[in-house]
């Protein structure tokens, strides 16, 4: 299983305002990323990339989207943290057989790649998003 890190992913409320600010701060240019670059629906963001580390500013366009509810519940912050992985139903397989099962019971797969996840309780309350991309 080869497991490296990808980025971490922050739900924020304002979108083009926590993309301005964090611009600026790391003075690099983010790609805005519609609907069709997420696995689920009622979401955008901004990918933001810090020397190889993946920053994703992300928000709800819906209600009763997971991260309306991690907004609600929480506020803004991180949302989760992304690993990059080799072989997604590899790694799904070796997680679930040492006691980690899959979010999904089936990854999702699309243009953005393919992902699965894990709950926030078998991680001491952060989600973990595997993503193998295209």
């Amino acid at each position: 299983m080869s497991v490296s890190v990808n980025g971490i992913n922050i739900a924020v409320r304002d979108l083009p305002a926590a993309t301005d600010r964090y611009e600026r701060l790391f003075g690099v240019k983010g790609e805005h990323v519609g609907p069709e670059g997420f696995a689920f629906p009622g979401l955008e963001g901004t990918k933001i990339d810090i020397d190889g580390f993946i920053l994703n500013l992300i928000t709800s366009t819906e209600e009763g989207t997971s991260v309306a509810r991690f907004l609600e519940r929480n506020g803004e912050g991180v949302f989760l943290f992304s690993a990059k992985v080799d072989d997604i139903d590899e790694t799904v397989e070796q997680l679930r057989a040492s006691g980690m099962p899959p979010l999904l019971a089936e990854t999702m797969r699309g243009d953005y790649g393919a992902v699965n996840f894990i709950h926030p309780r078998e991680l001491n309350g952060v989600q973990l998003e595997l993503i193998e991309h295209p």
